[in-house]
């Protein structure tokens, strides 16, 4: 199959040539995409998507790279940017809002109008369409918690239907995991509730609070490497396992939070995985726990 020029491909959404992944992720890191896109519009998002796929173009989602980690060597085909999509609507006791969205930006918003439910996300980089793909949240809360329903991109054969709308009970979200399989967040409801805004306020305020103690806030870093084990703190293993302020290259466990890995300047994609891959020996050496990974490390091309 040949494919058609990357200008094709223009035609749906705005697209530059070599663009370096290390200014749109958090960790400061990844090499140059082939193609990078940023459709401005669900619909268009929907439309590239399955023109990619058609022609089997290799194609990555990016949102605002706060839990992902591009490889050294770049990424050929398309990576494609959400960050155009950021438009939010009340929606009665809700928000309807496109993937692109910031987190943010949705807790200010919700605030604003006194809606609770995101107080959780205060604090949290990144873009919906993320959010619901890992059940971005707390230890005992995930953004699904709040969802209505979602329009997603579905991949595959389906007689031409490619936008499809969904409840929670029938993606079935789990603990950091959005139970997606391949399919993409378009858009979202949210059903939240109406409360006093100072009350929101006041409860941000104290979870910012909290955070600012114990997180280190301040530096590039892809929020928690790894997940939660089942009654236990990833964070507490790495710190047991004597990992905190370990240090490979310029990628660092944080010695602030166990379960943030840093880039302490020049580091590379190959540190932070080296990193994370002695931190896994490491603990499960220690506890017997393997930790399951938050990070997302796109792997190195072939």
């Amino acid at each position: 199959m040949s494919i058609p020029s990357p200008e094709t491909y223009a035609e749906i959404a705005p697209m530059r040539r070599d663009e370096p992944l290390s200014q749109w992720t958090t960790l400061r890191i990844g090499g140059n995409a082939e193609m990078f896109f940023e459709p401005h519009k669900p619909e268009k998002l929907a439309d590239l998507l399955t023109a990619l796929e058609k022609d089997g173009v290799p194609w990555r989602l990016l949102g605002a790279g706060a839990n992902t980690l591009p490889p050294d060597g770049g990424v050929a085909g398309a990576v494609i940017h959400t960050g155009n999509m950021r438009r939010i609507f009340r929606d009665g006791d809700g928000l309807r809002c496109w993937a692109g969205a910031t987190l943010p930006s949705l807790v200010h918003t919700a605030h604003g109008v006194g809606l609770a439910g995101f107080e959780g996300l205060v604090g949290v980089p990144g873009h919906v369409g993320g959010a619901i793909a890992m059940n971005a949240g707390s230890a005992d809360w995930g953004i699904w918690d709040e969802v209505y329903n979602v329009v997603l991109w579905m991949p595959g054969e389906r007689d031409g239907l490619k936008m499809e709308e969904f409840t929670p009970e029938q993606i079935g979200p789990k603990y950091r995991d959005g139970n997606l399989n391949g399919a993409v967040v378009l858009e979202v409801h949210f059903h939240l509730e109406p409360q006093p805004p100072k009350a929101i306020k006041e409860r941000q305020d104290d979870i910012l609070r909290r955070k600012n103690k114990s997180q280190p806030v301040s530096m590039s870093s892809a929020g928690c490497a790894f997940k939660n084990p089942p009654g236990d703190s990833a964070g507490r293993l790495v710190d047991a396992a004597g990992m905190k302020g370990f240090q490979v290259g310029g990628a660092q466990i944080s010695e602030l939070h166990a379960n943030f890995v840093l880039n302490r300047g020049g580091a590379t994609a190959e540190d932070v995985r080296s990193l994370i891959a002695q931190v896994e020996e490491r603990v499960e050496a220690d506890s017997g726990i393997r930790l399951e990974r938050e990070l997302v490390v796109w792997p190195e091309p072939l």
